[in-house]
């Protein structure tokens, strides 16, 4: 059943928020809030994945690079790749990720 859904609608929490906005057999799709200072730590995945800032501004690390992305701007973390984020301001973000587990 279709619906429309207000992607800015997750609170903000002393921990990573995480909000499931689809889910089927082949992938997933996440929102996510990180309060200013909040990190996700290095991890690799088997699949590549898709990070899009919708609020605030975050350094999202892929291998030894450091990208800062801004509301609007998203990146493809390429499987395999060690990758993690740092919330500079409150951020809130869309993780699109085919079904898998984390090495």
């Amino acid at each position: 059943m279709s619906e429309i859904i207000n992607l800015k609608d997750i609170e903000y929490l002393e921990n990573i928020n995480k909000k499931l906005v689809f889910d089927n057999n082949n992938s997933s799709l996440t929102l996510i809030s990180f309060k200013s200072g909040q990190e996700r730590q290095l991890h690799c995945d088997k699949e590549d994945e898709v990070a899009q800032i919708i609020e605030g501004v975050a350094d999202i690390t892929i291998g030894n690079t450091i990208h800062r992305l801004k509301a609007g701007e998203m990146i493809i973390m390429p499987a395999k790749t060690p990758h993690g984020l740092k919330a500079i301001e409150n951020t809130k973000m869309l993780l699109l990720r085919p079904k898998h587990t984390h090495d």
